[in-house]
């Protein structure tokens, strides 16, 4: 059944992965030297962050991907194949030495990453691969990399199946894909695909419960990425910041004044602090976006007889342009100027936080909802994490009707004198404080802080409507007994000691 409303800026993922580390055939070579050594193998040391336990990582492991040196002597690779890394390597097939190299930009949004290695000998006798076109269905190109089965460059071949607008693994956003039926194994991450010696995609992930399945990096993706990083920083791709459903059913468009209309989208929400608010409102129907007529389901023309989601329409471009929409708004058109503002919704893609935040009162420990927490819970987290937390990561709970900037979460209680009754109390959402709503987890912070000043109970109302009263009495020091038993070197994250900072010098 094809579900007629789709969010511009989240996807529920339940069938793909990332391509990292591991099973692969070593294909015979077909091209010629300098160009197989323009690709190589990248050996990652990484530590993530435990989201669940925000105070510690989850220890060093091993890792790897590929990678394809291009013009101004720098590395293209998967944003995952980097992540959390501690330590990174990189080695051509014709060398045996290993260089180290570092990350010089990240894109989590479009998977991609930059490296650089000083060692200028590692660049020595290597052509750098240029960018060629975005491919067309049927094309032949091919894959070179280093999964995991053989230490060799592998090349396998295939052919373009799709291009369409895809979520993405690293980071639930939908960006312009292409997919093709040559084999991407774990460790083909990061690695060129192929087109007449120039490069047209980066291997990326694969559909789980398909055969030869695999999706890659195309080549407006790419360069979205690096002319992003022309002024020295990375912005990412825009959000709209709009949830819209197709006007495909007759009495929905007689009902908006649409019937002599072409196409066109119905805004259902326009979330909170987005690009849409305050532009946009719900029942506009959205007709043109830069010129570019909107089909009934959704899609715009693009190449000829194809046809893409309209969310590429507004991902091609960049933070801080400005585009314009005709929309049918109460019957009249109008024409309407948005500017694409950075955007970060309720609930966090992926990667955002570097460090988690987190703060400890009273043995309890409190963060923000993100979906790197959500992740906690594992492969299927939708099935089997809290079903209040997956409502605001991935029902109706995104739309975020109450505007708040986080959702703040009591994860968990380390158990002492002052929290018993508490002890089986745990990821359940924050709603007040004292009596007073929190929007934000600036505010819950900065209310704790004046309640514990102030009066002599702190009072913590969750979203079950459980009330946690704790005494105020000698609770700096109880929370530093609590720290020292449970062997947790800081009370909160870094972020919550500038806020607390910032508080105390006003």
């Amino acid at each position: 059944m094809v579900k007629l409303s789709r969010f511009l800026c989240f996807v529920f993922l339940i069938f793909l992965h990332s391509a990292l580390p591991v099973r692969g055939e070593v294909a015979s070579l077909k091209q010629e030297t300098s160009l197989t050594d323009a690709v190589v193998k990248v050996f990652v040391t990484f530590n993530r962050m435990d989201y669940y336990r925000p105070w510690q990582s989850k220890g060093i492991r091993a890792g790897g991907g590929s990678g394809a040196i291009i013009k101004g002597n720098r590395i293209l690779t998967n944003a995952h194949v980097v992540a959390d890394h501690t330590f990174i390597q990189v080695k051509k097939d014709s060398d045996p030495k290993k260089y180290t190299a570092k990350v010089v930009a990240i894109g989590h949004d479009c998977d991609l990453a930059l490296l650089q290695v000083d060692d200028p000998d590692f660049f020595d006798g290597v052509t750098p691969l240029a960018f060629g076109d975005l491919p067309k269905q049927q094309d032949s190109v091919l894959v070179i990399g280093y999964p995991q089965g053989g230490g060799k460059i592998s090349i396998t071949e295939g052919v373009v199946s799709r291009v369409e607008v895809t979520a993405y693994v690293q980071s639930s956003r939908h960006l312009l894909t292409v997919q093709i039926d040559a084999a991407i194994n774990p460790g083909n991450s990061g690695g060129p695909v192929i087109q007449d010696e120039k490069i047209v995609g980066i291997a990326m992930q694969i559909f789980q419960s398909g055969d030869n399945i695999g999706y890659m990096i195309p080549v407006p993706v790419i360069q979205h990425f690096l002319k992003d990083l022309d002024d020295g920083g990375y912005e990412g791709f825009p959000m709209l910041g709009i949830d819209y459903k197709n006007t495909e059913n007759a009495t929905l468009r007689e009902f908006y004044g649409i019937v002599k209309e072409e196409g066109g989208v119905l805004v259902n929400k326009v979330l909170p602090f987005s690009p849409a608010s305050g532009n946009l409102e719900e029942g506009d129907v959205i007709l043109e976006i830069n010129g570019v007529p909107i089909g009934e389901d959704g899609t715009f023309p693009f190449r000829g007889n194809e046809r893409l989601s309209l969310i590429h329409l507004i991902t091609k471009e960049h933070v801080g342009d400005t585009i314009a929409l005709k929309v049918m708004r109460k019957r009249k058109i109008e024409e309407l100027k948005v500017r694409l503002e950075h955007f970060v919704m309720m609930v966090p893609h992926p990667k955002y936080f570097k460090k988690p935040p987190y703060f400890i009162f009273g043995g309890l420990v409190f963060t923000v909802l993100s979906t790197d927490l959500m992740h906690s819970w594992g492969k299927h987290w939708w099935e089997k994490a809290p079903v209040d937390l997956v409502y605001y990561s991935a029902g109706a709970g995104r739309l975020n009707e109450q505007k708040q900037k986080d959702v703040v979460v009591l994860l968990s209680v380390l158990p002492d004198d002052i929290n018993v009754g508490y002890h089986d109390i745990g990821k359940d959402i924050v709603t007040k404080i004292n009596g007073q709503d929190i929007k934000s987890f600036e505010d819950f912070i900065l209310l704790i802080d004046k309640v514990k000043n102030n009066e002599q109970y702190t009072i913590i109302e969750t979203h079950h409507k459980t009330h946690i009263i704790l005494n105020n009495e000698n609770i700096e020091e109880i929370n530093q007994e609590i720290l020292k038993r449970n062997n947790i070197p800081y009370q909160f994250s870094g972020d919550v000691a500038q806020w607390l900072k910032k508080d105390d010098q006003n």
